[in-house]
């Protein structure tokens, strides 16, 4: 294609079939009156790709006089998708059932419904709408959230049923869209502990109950392309959460760092790393922040095994694609999950102690459908490498 330039109003767009025309020029940053040569176009076609709204996109111009018109044709994905996921360690097993939409109304709003039974019933109803007022977005989170918590006391382990109810609001400002974004909210919590053996513990309390204000701010710059189902660059994201509640004259602070890096390797393969390390306020509190678990963190560990107020998580995988064609993509990947946690009252050096370290080596599968939304059915088995435990994660999409 021969080097232009055009004017956005002279760019079309083909194939949208539930997604909004407007709000998509919104979220690639396409201005009304703005020019752009052939170069941008490229740029621009990347930008609808990182939506991760279309299977493919591609573009044809066509000049009639002194005008050129650029067409771009998208195929959409199926943005609305079940989740299911189910989780088996040894005496231990969980699922999960619920929707996921990435695009509602065609205008990217996304909405995560789910409940989950752990031996305890919960269930999360998330919605974040972008661009919804000029730059800024807003979103809410309803959840309630239980299960059996383990707490050691005395080295003898105690079972606890936590009930958490949770209600937030906030708000967030694309600085760049989908590179780098600030979020602010607000919420309440409240925290329920009963013991489920309260006539025979003595060691401790058998039932407590607090209520608490939290404030958040959630910073992200995301640099990753998306290339079908291929992932390459990175992105970091910064969690800061405080809780205060009425009976504690200092808020409890956790901090969290996440960065996630990406590269396309030859024949297929494609390296991911994700880190993570976080820390909180260091009182020997009695429900710590940092969990170990198998869902979150190291695959085959078990469910909430342990809990720490700081953590040191380091995933490895290689994913190397077996077999792919337009529509289905097969994937096979080894990995190695490591971590370590300070215990609540610890210190720094808790991190060091082999005790308290984790590695887990496995191997798992992905079976890819193209031109759904994250539509990877994925199945992991892990076992340690430093100690005893193993078992297997399914789930919706990639472990991260």
């Amino acid at each position: 294609m021969g080097s232009y330039s055009l004017c956005a109003q002279n760019i079309q767009f083909s194939g949208l079939k539930r997604t909004d025309s407007v709000y998509l020029k919104k979220a690639i940053g396409l201005r009304p009156h703005s020019t752009l040569d052939s170069l941008q176009l490229q740029t621009l076609a990347r930008k609808i790709r990182n939506t991760r709204l279309f299977h493919t996109v591609s573009y044809t111009s066509r000049v009639v006089g002194s005008d050129t018109t650029v067409n771009f044709h998208c195929e959409e994905v199926q943005s609305v998708l079940p989740i299911v996921e189910i989780g088996a360690t040894q005496g231990n097993q969980w699922f999960r059932l619920g929707v996921q939409d990435e695009n509602g109304l065609g205008k990217g709003i996304q909405t995560i419904a789910f409940y989950q039974y752990n031996e305890k019933h919960s269930f999360v109803l998330k919605q974040k709408f972008p661009l919804a007022l000029g730059k800024w977005g807003v979103g809410y989170l309803l959840r309630k959230w239980s299960f059996l918590e383990p707490f050691t006391f005395q080295n003898t382990p105690e079972y606890y049923v936590y009930t958490s109810r949770n209600a937030e609001v906030n708000v967030s400002y694309p600085f760049k869209v989908n590179r780098h974004e600030l979020e602010v909210g607000m919420g309440y919590l409240s925290e329920k502990y009963l013991h489920t053996k309260p006539e025979e513990f003595q060691q401790g309390p058998t039932r407590f109950f607090h209520e608490k204000l939290v404030l958040k701010t959630v910073h992200t710059l995301n640099q990753l392309n998306y290339h079908s189902f291929y992932l390459s660059g990175w992105a970091n994201t910064l969690r800061v959460v405080g809780t205060l509640g009425p009976k504690n004259t200092q808020p409890f602070v956790s901090v969290i760092n996440e960065i996630r890096y990406f590269k396309r390797m030859p024949h297929k393969g494609n390296l991911a790393i994700r880190n993570r390390i976080g820390l909180a306020s260091n009182q020997n509190v009695f429900l710590a922040p940092f969990v170990l678990d198998n869902y979150y963190n190291i695959r085959g560990v078990g469910n909430r095994i342990d809990r720490g107020t700081g953590s040191i998580v380091l995933n490895t995988e290689y994913r190397q694609t077996l077999w792919e064609n337009p529509t289905f993509g097969i994937q096979t990947l080894g990995f190695i999950d490591a971590g370590t946690w300070r215990k609540p009252g610890g210190t720094l050096t808790d991190f060091t102690k082999r005790q308290n370290t984790k590695v887990f080596a496995g191997f798992g599968t992905r079976l890819i459908y193209k031109k759904a939304f994250d539509a990877i059915l994925s199945l992991d088995y892990g076992w340690s490498i430093n100690g005893v435990g193993q078992g297997f994660v399914f789930g919706i999409g990639q472990y991260f």
